[in-house]
């Protein structure tokens, strides 16, 4: 790496971010321009002799070489201001100290040059405004007042005509090295870009390479999950049929239904090639179906679907199901016990103003809410898959039926 380049990389690290270290980069360039400029500037001495500003000389020496001190430092917030400053006082002077036939006024327009692009998307507006605020200042300063700071030197109009064609001579070799440079920069930028994207794109590939392998085995442990609790309900109807006692059937039968309940959410993720997201719509309706086939009245037994296509994950899909389990046995076990009634189910689920409604219910004959066991199984059950979806449980009953709605976040 060359002398200059080093210089223009002071402070720039891998981390540093891309906006962050084109700054950097930029007043790094200025800076070394000017400590140019201003040894280039000393050539002045064969033209002023003694009355050559030399103090300006090492006024701009000194801020320049601070804003390479503090890049190195990574004290970025700083260099930026410094520069602005600096380099307004140092036209300031200039122009006061020189006559305005020098043309001195001609070293703004590489100065404004830098200053746009000094702008960083990443930070505000107004310190890009501030910025040309402070050099328009210094420069209707220069134009406008007389500090007189040259009140002892004299210039000879022949001193003041090869300054007007040495100033314009550097102005214009001095925009052209950075107008050279920045060009430089920007591709060695497109570059930098072309690389990072080649590093992100191959990153991309070895992510989706893991990400294929992961969802192969996610799927293949659904499918483990799904068929061992098929094992589990196996022996659940094993021993329900081995049962002599029908509440202890019941009972069987009744687990039995809650661990397929979580079965087939299981089957729902190993089917799909989305691995996180179940659709409410099949799960439920289908579940419902599978708990209702068992009953004894199931080719009797009526039931009314109203479910919108909602999507959620596991988390939620699980407790849903168990509470849908729940609410179903409960109908059929004492809701339809006179037989005139034409057994009726009817389940609900809907998007309302973004939470999500699941209601069930039956035309059955209700349930004594004095004699209704508040501490039994299923209503512990249902109360406490309620508070995992962080919802609330409502019940309502009359003679001709009895209802629940749950109200829980989408």
């Amino acid at each position: 790496m060359s002398f200059i380049q080093k210089i223009i990389d002071v402070g720039v690290k891998p981390e540093t971010e891309f906006y962050q270290k084109r700054e950097v980069r930029i007043l790094n360039i200025v800076s070394f321009l000017t400590v140019m400029g201003a040894l280039v500037g000393l050539t002045n001495l064969f033209i002023l002799e003694e009355v050559y500003p030399i103090a300006i000389q090492f006024f701009v020496l000194t801020y320049s070489g601070l804003i390479i001190i503090l890049n190195h430092l990574q004290k970025f917030k700083y260099t930026v201001w410094i520069f602005v400053f600096g380099i307004s006082l140092t036209l300031l002077y200039v122009g006061e100290y020189y006559d305005v036939s020098t043309a001195c006024h001609m070293f703004y327009y590489p100065v404004i040059f830098c200053v746009a692009l000094l702008h960083n998307p990443e930070r505000s507006n107004y310190r890009t405004i501030a910025f040309f605020g402070i050099i328009v200042l210094s420069f209707f300063v220069s134009q406008v007042f007389t500090f007189h700071v040259n009140q002892d030197v004299t210039f000879t109009a022949e001193q003041n005509k090869i300054l007007f064609y040495y100033n314009i001579f550097t102005c214009i070799i001095l925009t052209l090295v950075l107008v050279y440079i920045m060009i430089t920069l920007i591709n060695r930028q497109h570059d930098e870009v072309l690389d990072l994207l080649k590093k992100v794109n191959e990153d991309k590939v070895v992510i989706e390479h893991s990400l294929s392998e992961k969802e192969v085995l996610i799927a293949e442990i659904q499918h483990r999950v799904k068929n061992n609790m098929a094992v589990i309900i196996g022996l659940f109807n094993m021993q329900k049929h081995q049962a002599i006692n029908e509440e202890t059937r019941e009972a069987l039968t009744e687990a039995k239904n809650r661990v397929l309940s979580i079965s087939m959410v299981h089957e729902s993720l190993y089917r799909k090639k989305d691995l996180s997201k179940i659709n409410l719509s099949n799960y439920l309706s289908s579940l419902c179906k599978e708990i209702i086939h068992v009953h004894p009245l199931h080719d009797k037994i009526k039931l009314e679907e109203e479910i919108d296509l909602i999507e959620t994950d596991i988390t939620k899909a699980v407790p849903l199901g168990l509470i849908v389990n729940e609410c179903i046995t409960n109908s059929m076990k004492h809701a339809f016990q006179k037989k005139e009634i034409a057994p009726t189910i009817y389940i609900s689920l809907k998007h309302q103003f973004g939470n999500v409604v699941l209601k069930i219910g039956d035309n059955g004959i209700g349930f004594d809410e004095k004699t209704v066991k508040k501490d039994s199984l299923g209503l512990s059950l249902i109360n406490s898959l309620t508070e995992q979806l962080d919802g609330t449980t409502h019940f309502a009953n009359s003679s001709n039926g009895s209802n629940i709605k749950i109200t829980f976040p989408a």
